[in-house]
């Protein structure tokens, strides 16, 4: 198995059980996340999102569809599951309370690896999805 592809295995090992300090560790100091809610620049920046977006949706599982790589880049196709038991605060502020809604996301990222640890990982995934599941935007709004 190749170095990117046990870096990808340990995070989603680690996301899924809600260690975030040990994801974090796989993180560069000087890393970015790039979302479409925002970019996020360094560790601690990330961690206080990821820490959101595990208070968000609880009972997470993050799993892994597809995989590539080459050189110090790797990309992966996923489906991120949860339940949204906590607020979720959209793009413009507002907040949304829990519905206690199971949500699923398909999303995908491109990453880049220096020294073994991730240095940017850019992220794409179907936020309007996301939003018809709980109940936010009608079903026919997003055919």
């Amino acid at each position: 198995m190749s170095k990117n592809r046990q870096i990808l295995d340990r995070y989603v090992e680690l996301y899924n059980a809600g260690d975030l300090d040990g994801v974090m560790d796989l993180y560069a100091e000087d890393s970015v996340q790039l979302m479409p809610d925002g970019t996020f620049e360094g560790r601690s920046t990330i961690q206080q999102r990821l820490t959101r977006e595990l208070t968000t949706f609880t009972e997470v599982n993050h799993t892994v569809l597809s995989f590539f790589e080459q050189g110090d880049l790797f990309g992966d196709e996923w489906l991120f599951a949860g339940t949204h038991s906590g607020t979720f605060q959209l793009l413009d502020g507002s907040e949304i309370p829990p519905t206690g809604k199971r949500v699923q996301i398909r999303g995908m990222e491109l990453v880049q690896v220096r020294d073994g640890k991730i240095v940017v990982d850019n992220l794409y995934y179907d936020l309007l999805g996301a939003l018809v599941q709980l109940g936010l935007v009608p079903q026919a709004a997003a055919a």
